[in-house]
C-alpha cells in the first residue's frame, strides 16, 4: 500500500505540515501559555501591591490616630498620673473614632497599663512588644500576633517629656479583610502563621477543603521569595507576602488556575480545530499534487511494463517537462527494443557466417513437422573440409562455407528449409521422403562449381538420409540419428547412407561405453592378462604381452578394440593408459618379489605419443615401485607413428635413453612403414597376425614374413610373429628364423596368477611344445 509513488508523495506532503503545524503550534501554544501564566502572576503582584497598599494606608490612619492621642496633654497627664479609669477611658474614645479593634497602653518597658481587650496580657504584649520595638524610640509599626488574633499596630511613645509610657492602636488582620481584599482585587486571601510551634490558617476567603490543602504549603512559604508558586496540586497560583519582620504572619494571595488557564484552553482548542483543518486541506492538497505527479508516471509505468512484456503498447498522451521528455525517451526506447528483438530474433535463428536457419531454428520447424507429415532429412558434410582450412586459411573456408549455403538453396528439388547445424554440416529438411537416386542427384549439382582464390574448385559431398514417416520419432532423436547416418556414409564409399532400423542401439552401446569407462576404471570392472612371448632359439619364455579385458556389468564382454577406438575418440585413452602403466607396473613388482623376473609389453595409442611428458611418467611410475626400466617394454603402431613422426620419434628416442624395450605392432599393415622404419628409434618389430595365422599354407604370406624378417635382421631389429596358431606355422618361422612368437599355439592371454603357473609349467615341459613327433 505504501510502495507506490503516490503514497509515498501524499505521506510525505503531510509528514512535512504535520510537522511544521506541530512545530509551530506547540510552539505558540508553549508561548501563549507562558505570557498567561505570567499575566496571571502579573496579577498576583498588582494584587499584593494593593494589599501592601491598603496596609500602608491602614498604618497611615493609625499613626495619625495614635500620634495626635499620645500628644493629648490631658491623656499624658492622665498616664503620668496613672488615672487608670482616664486612660481606659480615652483609649475607648479614640479607638472608636478611626474603629480600631484593638488600643492598647504599655509601660516603657513592655507591660500592659491598660487595653480596650479583656484578653490581653502582660505575658502575650511584653516579649512580642520588645522584639518588634527592639532599639526603635520612635514610632513603632508592624504586625503581630497577640493572644492568637493577629493585628496590624503601631506604637508611639508618650513622653512628659521622657517617654513614660508607649501608646498603640491596631487593625485586625480577620475574615473582614480579607473578604475586603478579595472584593478589590478579585483574589482569595489568606493570612498564615508559620513559626516552629504551629502552623495555621488564621482567616481565608477560601473553603475549608482548600484551606486544609494548603496547610503542607506553609512551612515552605520562606522559600518562595515572594514569587509566585503553585499550590494546591496545581489549583491555584499563590504569592506569599511576609507580614512581621520575623516572617512569623504571612499573606497568601490565591489565583485560580482554571482562570488564567480558560484563555489558553479556548486558544488551544481554537488552535486544534485550525490544525485539524489546515491537515484536511494539506491532505487534499497532497493528493491533488501527488495525483497530478503520479498519473503521468502510472501511465509511464504502465507503458514500460508493456515494453518489458512485448506487448505493443499505446501511444502517450502528450506532456511537457521532464515526464514528456520521459515519454519520448520510452517511446523511442520502445523503438530501438522492436528493432533489437528483430535482430535478436534473426540471430537467435540464423546462422551469423551464412545466414541459414541454425540448429536452433531447426529443431523447431522439425518439431512443428514430424508428428503430422511425412519428412525427409538429410545432413551434408564436406569431405575434408579441414585439409582446405589448412591449405586455403580461414577466410577461404569461411568463403566455401557461403557459397555452399548459397548452393543449397538452389537445389532440386528445393528443400522446405535449410540450415547450418556448426562447422561444414548442413540440414535438408522435405516433406518428403528421398530415395537414393535422388541423393546421388543432389550430390552431383554440389559437386562442382565452386571459386576461391581465383581457382576452381570440386568438392565431395557426405551424405545422411532419414526418411521418417509422421508421428514415430521425435526431432532430437531425429537429428541425432540421422547424425548416425552421416558416420556411416563417411564410411562407405559413395559417401551415402540411410539411417537403418538398429544403428540407433549401436550408438546407444558407444555412448554407453564412453560414459561407463571412466567410473569402470575406478571401480576395477578392467583387468589385465598377459600373453607369453617365447623365443624359439632358446626355446624359453621371458616376456609378454599385458592386454586389458572389460565385463561390463550391464553390456557383459566388450572388446577392447571397440573401447579403445572410443576412449581415443573421445579423448579419455590417456586414463586406459595410466591405469594400464599403473596395474602392470604393480604386477611386475609383486612378481620381481616373488623372485619371477619378466618383461612385460604395454600399448601406447597415438594420443599417448603426443604426450611430452609420457617419459617422466613412466620414470616416476618405476621409481616408485623400485623396478629397472628393463623390466618395461612398449608397443606401438605404424599408424600411431604416422600421426606426428616428428614429435614420436623425440619421445621414443627418450624412452629408448631410459632403457625401456620398444617395438613396433602390426607391422606390415601401414603404408609408410619402411620410410620410417630406418628413423625409429625402436628394438623390435612384431609381425602383424593376418601374415602368420596361414603362413604354412598361404605364399604370399610366408614370402612377406620372410623378407620382413630378413629386412629387421638387416637393420638390426628382433622379430616377433603376433598369432601363431599351430605346430606347422611355428616351423615355417622357425625356418625363417623369427626371433620369438605369440599365440593361441603357446597360450591364450592369461590372468597374473594362471600366468605364473603357465611359466612354471612351461619351463617343465617346454621340449613337448618343439617335438614335432610328439605334437603329431
Amino acid at each position: 500500500m505504501f510502495d507506490s509513488l503516490r503514497s509515498r508523495l501524499v505521506i510525505s506532503l503531510v509528514s512535512l505540515l504535520t510537522v511544521l503545524a506541530l512545530a509551530s503550534g506547540f510552539a505558540t501554544l508553549n508561548t501563549m501559555k507562558k505570557d498567561s501564566e505570567q499575566q496571571a502572576k502579573q496579577v498576583l503582584r498588582v494584587a499584593a501591591n494593593v494589599f501592601l497598599q491598603a496596609l500602608d494606608n491602614r498604618a497611615s490612619q493609625l499613626t495619625n490616630s495614635v500620634s495626635i492621642l499620645a500628644s493629648d496633654f490631658g491623656f499624658r497627664r492622665a498616664v503620668a498620673t496613672a488615672e487608670q479609669e482616664t486612660i481606659l477611658s480615652v483609649l475607648e474614645n479614640h479607638g472608636s473614632r478611626v474603629h480600631a479593634d484593638l488600643v492598647l497602653l504599655l509601660s516603657p518597658g513592655g507591660d500592659l497599663m491598660a487595653s480596650t481587650s479583656a484578653e490581653l496580657s502582660s505575658d502575650d504584649v511584653k516579649p512580642v512588644f520588645l522584639q518588634s520595638k527592639g532599639s526603635q524610640s520612635t514610632t513603632v509599626n508592624d504586625i503581630l500576633v497577640l493572644a492568637g488574633n493577629s493585628y496590624q499596630l503601631v506604637l508611639v511613645p508618650v513622653k512628659a517629656p521622657q517617654t513614660i509610657a508607649w501608646v498603640g492602636m491596631g487593625f485586625s488582620l480577620n475574615k473582614q479583610l480579607a473578604e475586603q481584599i478579595k472584593g478589590i482585587t478579585d483574589l482569595d486571601i489568606s493570612f498564615t502563621t508559620n513559626s516552629s510551634k504551629t502552623n495555621q490558617t488564621l482567616h481565608s476567603t477560601l473553603d475549608l477543603d482548600t484551606q486544609h490543602n494548603l496547610l503542607p504549603v506553609l512551612p515552605r512559604l520562606v522559600d518562595t521569595q515572594q514569587q509566585p508558586f503553585s499550590s494546591n496540586e496545581g489549583q491555584f497560583l499563590s504569592l506569599a507576602l511576609a507580614l512581621d519582620q520575623q516572617q512569623l504572619l504571612w499573606a497568601v494571595l490565591h489565583y485560580p488556575s482554571a482562570r488564567w488557564q480558560e484563555s489558553y484552553q479556548k486558544i488551544r482548542q481554537q488552535l486544534l480545530g485550525i490544525f485539524g483543518l489546515s491537515l484536511t486541506l494539506a491532505l487534499t492538497l497532497a493528493f491533488v499534487i501527488a495525483r497530478s505527479i503520479t498519473q503521468p508516471l502510472r501511465l509511464l509505468s504502465n507503458f514500460a511494463s508493456q515494453i518489458g512484456q512485448g506487448v505493443t503498447a499505446a501511444a502517450l498522451p502528450a506532456a511537457k517537462g521532464e515526464i514528456g521528455l520521459l515519454g519520448n525517451t520510452l517511446q523511442k526506447m520502445q523503438m530501438d527494443i522492436r528493432t533489437r528483438e528483430a535482430e535478436l530474433l534473426y540471430q537467435a535463428e540464423h546462422d551469423s557466417l551464412t545466414g541459414l536457419k541454425n540448429r536452433g531454428a531447426a529443431e523447431r520447424k522439425l518439431a512443428e513437422l514430424l508428428p503430422f507429415e511425412d519428412v525427409g532429412l538429410l545432413l551434408l558434410n564436406i569431405k575434408d573440409f579441414r585439409h582446405i582450412n589448412d591449405a586455403l586459411g580461414f577466410a577461404n573456408g569461411d568463403s566455401l562455407l557461403q557459397q555452399m549455403a548459397q548452393r543449397l538453396e538452389q537445389l532440386i528439388p528445393a528443400p522446405l528449409q535449410v540450415a547450418r547445424l556448426g562447422g561444414d554440416e548442413f540440414l535438408l529438411l522435405y516433406n518428403q521422403h528421398l530415395s537414393a537416386a535422388q541423393l546421388e542427384d543432389l550430390k552431383l549439382q554440389l559437386h562442382s562449381g565452386y571459386l576461391l582464390a581465383d581457382s576452381p574448385l570440386s568438392l565431395k559431398v557426405s551424405v545422411g538420409a532419414y526418411n521418417i514417416t509422421p508421428g514415430t520419432v521425435h526431432a532430437n532423436d531425429a537429428i541425432r540419428r540421422l547424425d548416425i547416418a552421416l558416420n556411416y556414409a563417411k564410411k562407405q564409399p559413395a559417401l551415402l547412407a540411410f539411417y537403418q532400423q538398429g544403428q540407433d542401439e549401436s550408438h546407444q552401446r558407444e555412448l554407453t561405453i564412453l560414459r561407463d569407462l571412466p567410473a569402470a576404471l575406478q571401480q576395477n570392472q578392467l583387468f589385465v592378462v598377459y600373453q607369453p612371448k617365447v623365443e624359439l632359439t632358446q626355446q624359453s619364455c621371458s616376456s609378454a604381452e599385458a592386454l586389458i579385458r572389460w565385463i561390463h556389468p550391464e553390456l557383459g564382454f566388450v572388446p577392447p578394440d571397440e573401447f579403445i577406438k572410443l576412449a581415443e575418440h573421445s579423448g579419455n585413452i590417456a586414463l586406459v593408459t595410466q591405469w594400464m602403466l599403473n596395474t602392470v607396473v604393480a604386477q611386475l613388482a609383486l612378481w620381481y618379489q616373488q623372485g619371477t623376473q619378466i618383461k612385460v609389453a604395454v600399448n601406447l595409442s597415438a594420443n599417448d605419443l603426443t604426450n611430452s611428458n609420457l617419459p617422466q611418467e613412466i620414470a616416476a611410475l618405476l621409481k616408485l615401485y623400485h623396478l629397472p626400466s628393463s623390466v618395461l617394454a612398449l608397443e606401438v603402431t605404424e599408424v600411431a607413428v604416422m600421426q606426428d613422426p616428428k614429435q614420436v620419434i623425440q619421445i621414443l628416442t627418450q624412452l629408448r635413453d631410459m632403457g625401456i624395450e620398444l617395438a613396433i605392432d602390426d607391422f606390415g599393415t601401414g603404408q609408410s612403414s619402411l620410410a620410417y622404419l630406418k628413423q625409429l628409434p625402436v628394438h623390435e618389430v612384431k609381425i602383424d597376425r593376418a601374415f602368420i595365422k596361414d603362413i604354412e599354407h598361404n605364399q604370399d604370406d610366408a614370402l612377406i614374413v620372410s623378407a620382413t624378417t630378413q629386412l629387421a635382421h638387416g637393420l638390426g631389429l628382433k622379430v616377433t610373429a603376433e598369432g601363431l596358431e599351430n605346430l606347422a606355422g611355428l616351423a615355417k618361422l622357425q625356418q625363417y628364423s623369427c626371433d620369438k612368437v605369440q599365440g593361441y599355439f603357446f597360450s591364450k592371454p592369461l590372468t597374473s596368477e594362471q600366468f605364473s603357473q603357465w611359466l612354471e609349467q612351461f619351463a617343465n615341459t617346454k621340449n613337448q611344445w618343439f617335438d614335432s613327433e610328439s605334437n603329431g
